[in-house]
């Protein structure tokens, strides 16, 4: 059984949650209290910093950040911001879905994530009578429905547009869809189906965004691929329609064609000297989760190095090199708004292009992005529970507690999971894996899938991998530009050429042979939340 004094701590290696906790305290200051708590869309950084009102404060901000603080709880334990919290979701009933076509699929999807969260004849009511009220919006033709569409013969692949979103069809229509999707999955509601069904027959056969394989051109999340990309696997793996399942995944395989190795999406698929909007990592994290978990478990392995290197630094975490020269009265104030928010905009290497101003969406989907990947760590199926990525989090079935960047370590603290399957890093020989149970040293076998596979465990028993980490320089193209990258083990410690005012991946702290240790365990309430994408 586990040692009480070896458990006594823990590594300082939850990410995820710390990240989250920083994101909380974003959303909360930037919303203007003199406005009912109305959140500020912009923090404006050039040419002099100020919170700026746009239209996007409403149906976009007030339903991304009630999500956030409802995805975010359950994987911190967290009881701050609550009045936050209650304000956005009373401003959320207020807002005007149609204020922008984009709106209504972000209103849909927060009341998606209410109603997954407290299933109520209510909370159906909200969700089918907005779907009404956007049906009414589209334009009908034969099979299929849509908002707008472009002249015959139109496609991204040869009539892309880059800087304007409002050209692409799927625009208004990836989060209406992605919303529809997901509550289908939960509700028999035959109108939604036939709504979801007939965009996606409009997206796929009319609107030009794919060719005949999945290849696409343009604006990843602002333009609503991606997201209506994700909307059509989701329906697609219900349905059972390998079709649209296949081409999907070539959606997501030609997308890292132009992406990173360590998860920097263009959001502008195709010309070089790209930019990355956090949204864009988000959506391309969801739609390779559904690869991972439906289609191939090694995708896993991509999602990881996402997570751990992108999306961890995309969130904004130094302040003064955005903050020159600024009021020092009002600095404070500022400051707080900044920390916490993930980028609008970054380079592979940098977020020296963000130094303009930061958007609230981002901030949103970087909660959302954590929760999507802290969601998948762990997952029970059919009475057996798998580890599909070495991240620390408390489920209520194992511990995860992972040593990683640190330490090659991975200990599996056993709550409810006599059958445990654990995929082994793809970046490490199996041979040199050792394996134990509370001590004890047992022999395994690696599994076609990527996994091994314990039986019997019991309640209190400690798991434990080791092996080697290994660090390596590799040089790798991104949107035009070679950069020279070293990773320990699958967390990127330095990329270069790195930017002038703010570079990322300084993680030069990372290289210490022992992971720094808490006294405790950090983030105990978090076990698993009622909703699940």
């Amino acid at each position: 059984m586990v040692n009480e004094a070896h458990m006594a701590s823990r590594p300082k290696t939850y990410y995820l949650q710390e990240a989250i906790e920083r994101g909380f305290s974003a959303i909360a200051n930037r919303l203007d209290p003199e406005q009912n708590m109305r959140p500020y869309f912009l923090l404006r950084l050039q040419p002099e910093p100020k919170l700026e009102h746009h239209i996007w404060d409403l149906g976009d901000m007030c339903s991304r950040f009630t999500d956030a603080y409802l995805l975010g709880r359950p994987i911190t334990g967290a009881t701050d911001y609550v009045e936050e919290e209650q304000a956005l979701r009373a401003m959320l009933d207020t807002c005007d879905p149609f204020l922008n076509p984009f709106m209504a699929g972000r209103m849909l999807l927060a009341y998606v994530d209410l109603y997954l969260d407290s299933p109520s004849e209510a909370g159906e009511e909200v969700i089918e009578k907005l779907a009404v009220a956007i049906r009414s919006k589209l334009q009908h033709e034969e099979d299929y429905s849509y908002w707008f569409r472009n002249a015959e013969g139109w496609n991204t692949l040869e009539h892309a547009v880059f800087g304007d979103f409002n050209g692409y069809p799927t625009f208004p229509l990836g989060g209406i869809m992605l919303a529809l999707a997901r509550y289908t999955e939960s509700v028999d509601a035959p109108d939604c189906e036939d709504l979801l069904d007939r965009m996606g027959r409009f997206v796929l056969g009319v609107s030009g965004t794919f060719d005949a394989e999945g290849h696409y051109q343009g604006h990843t999340h602002s333009g609503g691929i991606l997201t209506a990309a994700v909307a059509l696997m989701r329906r697609a793996l219900r349905t059972n329609d390998t079709s649209t399942i296949a081409k999907m995944k070539t959606v997501f395989d030609w997308t890292l064609r132009y992406s990173s190795s360590w998860g920097w999406i263009p959001d502008g698929v195709g010309p070089d000297d790209a930019s990355c909007e956090s949204c864009s990592i988000t959506d391309a994290i969801h739609l390779g989760l559904l690869i991972a978990r439906h289609i191939d478990p090694n995708y896993y392995a991509i999602l990881e190095r996402f997570a751990r290197n992108q999306l961890l630094e995309n969130q904004i975490v130094h302040t003064d090199p955005m903050l020159p020269n600024v009021d020092q009265a009002q600095k404070p104030q500022f400051e707080r708004a900044l920390y916490g928010s993930w980028a609008s905009w970054s380079k592979p290497g940098s977020l020296d292009n963000c130094r303009e101003s930061v958007e609230g969406c981002c901030l949103g989907a970087g909660i959302r992005a954590c929760y999507l990947v802290w969601d998948d760590i762990v997952k029970k199926q059919n009475d057996v529970v798998s580890v599909h990525m070495s991240l620390s989090r408390n489920s209520d079935w194992v511990e995860v507690i992972s040593y990683q960047p640190y330490e090659g370590k991975l200990e599996l603290v056993i709550h409810d999971a006599p059958s445990l399957r654990v995929r082994v890093p793809d970046w490490v020989a199996f041979e040199d894996i050792t394996v134990s149970i509370d001590g004890a040293v047992i022999s395994v076998q690696l599994q076609e899938d990527g996994y091994i596979r314990l039986d019997g465990l019991q309640t209190g028993q400690l798991v434990q991998l080791l092996y080697p980490i290994t660090t390596v320089e590799k040089v790798e193209r991104v949107s035009g530009q070679d950069y020279n990258v070293r990773w320990r083990g699958d967390t990127v410690i330095s990329v270069t050429p790195s930017g002038q005012i703010y570079p990322l991946f300084k993680r030069e702290w990372m290289n210490q042979q022992a992971a720094p240790l808490v006294q405790g365990i950090p983030y105990a309430a978090q076990r698993s939340g009622k909703v699940h994408w």
